[in-house]
């Protein structure tokens, strides 16, 4: 399956760990959908990364659920930084070189950049 380019900066922009915190705090998704008024597939399908593009008002309604901040639904850039070294790794390592490849390898570090950057100040 090929993946257009907004596919994949949609997958990038929206990695989560929404099932990761839900775990970590003992809550279902049975229950998750309970305090969220989403339904149970749609959560799973958040957490498998087979939805995205959620809204903003939608991560609010699911930090809000796990008592967390909404930032806190997405990787760090130490954590993206551990996934693209891994991705690298195991490009190399089964010699992958095919285009596509290549570039969600590019678009990652595009990404990072684009997110992780430090802002510049205004004078």
């Amino acid at each position: 399956m090929c993946m257009s380019k907004k596919e994949v900066f949609s997958i990038m922009m929206y990695v989560f760990v929404i099932k990761q915190v839900r775990k970590n705090k003992g809550i279902s998704v049975n229950q998750l959908s309970k305090k969220t008024k989403l339904s149970p597939a749609y959560i799973k399908d958040l957490e498998g990364n087979r939805k995205y593009n959620p809204t903003m008002k939608t991560l609010g309604i699911i930090a809000d659920a796990l008592s967390v901040n909404v930032k806190d639904l997405f990787y760090t850039k130490l954590d993206i930084d551990e996934l693209k070294e891994e991705l690298d790794a195991r490009i190399e390592m089964h010699g992958i070189h095919s285009p596509e490849v290549l570039e969600v390898s590019r678009v990652i570090d595009l990404l990072m950049n684009l997110i992780f950057k430090p802002r510049e100040l205004k004078k």
